[in-house]
C-alpha cells in the first residue's frame, strides 16, 4: 500500500485548492457575486430611502401640519412639506448616484487590476515599441 507523508497531502491538497479558486474566482466575481453587490446595492438605496424617509413626507404632503386646518396652516404646511420633499430627493439622487457609482467600481476592479499587473510587467510596453519598429 502506498502512503503519502501528511506534509506532502496536506500540500497537494493546499496547492491544488489555490489554483482552483484563483481559477474561479473570476467566474464567481461576475456571476454570483455580481448578484450579490447588486442586492446589497438595492438595500443600501432602501436604506437611504428608508433613513431620509421621503415616502412618509410624500404621504403627508397635503396634511396640514400640528391640526391647522385653516387655509394659512395648509399653505405653510405644503411649503414646508414641499420644501423637505424636494431636499430629500435631492439627497436620495445623489446617495443612488453614489452608491451606483461604487457598484461600477467593483465591477471594473479586476479588470482595473489585471491591466495595470500586464502594463507594469512589461509586456504591454514591449508589444508596442516592437510593434512600432
Amino acid at each position: 500500500m502506498y502512503r503519502e507523508n501528511i506534509a506532502l497531502k496536506s500540500g497537494k491538497f493546499i496547492f491544488t485548492e489555490t489554483i482552483i479558486d484563483v481559477g474561479l474566482f473570476p467566474i464567481w466575481w461576475y456571476t454570483a457575486g455580481v448578484k450579490k453587490a447588486f442586492f446589497r446595492m438595492i438595500n443600501t438605496v432602501a436604506q437611504g430611502n428608508q433613513e431620509l424617509g421621503l415616502s412618509v413626507w410624500l404621504k403627508n404632503i397635503f396634511k396640514p401640519m400640528y391640526g391647522q386646518y385653516d387655509w394659512q396652516g395648509r399653505l405653510i404646511s405644503f411649503i414646508m412639506r414641499f420644501a423637505q420633499v424636494f431636499f430629500r430627493s435631492i439627497i436620495l439622487l445623489f446617495w443612488i448616484i453614489f452608491s451606483l457609482v461604487i457598484f461600477l467600481f467593483w465591477l471594473l476592479l479586476p479588470i482595473f487590476i489585471v491591466f495595470q499587473i500586464v502594463l507594469n510587467l512589461g509586456f504591454v510596453s514591449s508589444f508596442i515599441t516592437k510593434f512600432l519598429e
